[in-house]
Parts: structure tokens; sequence; C-alpha cells
């Protein structure tokens, strides 16, 4: 018997300002409208821009067993950060759960380029800074090398 092995396209709503895609139209509609478009598709990809006002993440995965695209939009990033924070954590437990690390890592670079970034972005969009402080969990070093 054969079975239709299509992978059903899906759009996840995380929060109000924070969804994750994996169509494709929508994905690569996205790359050509932000000149951001690849063409070498061996190898996996990690694509930050801004859209509006909006943080776009793009990720593509070039192995055999989970080729793919998805894409993460926190909408209206320099008013939610927490969104940025979240996925975040996000990268950061997918990363300590061994999944392509590399790709991950880089994701997760991404996001926080953006994050620390934002008052530069709140400034430009003039937007007023949130009320909310987020815990951004910077590394600390062992107090035996702080000597």
């Amino acid at each position: 018997m054969l079975k239709n092995m299509m992978v059903e396209e899906q759009i996840q709503q995380v929060t109000d300002n924070l969804y994750i895609t994996n169509n494709e139209v929508e994905i690569l509609d996205s790359l050509v409208d932000s000149k951001n478009m690849f063409y070498d598709f061996s190898k996996n990809k990690v694509v930050s821009f801004i859209k509006e006002m909006d943080f776009n993440l793009i990720l593509y995965n070039s192995s055999e067993r989970d080729r793919g695209f998805t894409m993460y939009v926190v909408k209206n990033f320099c008013e939610h950060e927490e969104e940025l924070v979240l996925l975040r954590n996000v990268f950061n437990n997918i990363i300590g759960a061994g999944v392509n690390q590399y790709m991950m890592r880089i994701a997760k670079s991404k996001v926080e380029d953006i994050f620390y970034m934002a008052n530069t972005f709140r400034a430009l969009f003039k937007k007023p800074k949130s009320d909310e402080d987020y815990d951004v969990m910077l590394p600390s070093l062992p107090s035996s090398f702080t000597y």
C-alpha cells in the first residue's frame, strides 16, 4: 500500500507576536522580496532581515531526511522583546538537545544580535521602550577565571 508522505504545511502562532511557518511559498516570497534569496541548497542556511517592523529569521536545513525551510517572525520586535527572548531560549533548548547545533547557534546569535540592537531600532522607528525587564542570562565566568 502506498502512503501519501506529503509534509503538511503549518503556521503556528506561538504568541500574539511570534509565529513559525514552514510554508515554502511564503518563505521563498519573503526571501525574494527582501533580496536575501540564495541559490545553493546544498548547505544549511540561516538568514535574518527586518521587513517593515518585523524581525524575520529563516532556517534552511539541507539534510536529506529533514530538508526544508522554517521561518520565525517576531511582529513589531521593538515593542515585543519578550518574543526575542523566548525565541533565543527555544534555540538554547535545541542546542542543549544536540540537534543541528552549528545552525542553531547561528540562529541564536542572530536573535541575540537583534535583541541587543533593539534600542537602536526603537529610536529609528520612534517606538517607546517597554516597561518589561527581560532576563537575557549572559554567560558568566567561574570565579577562578576572574582573579
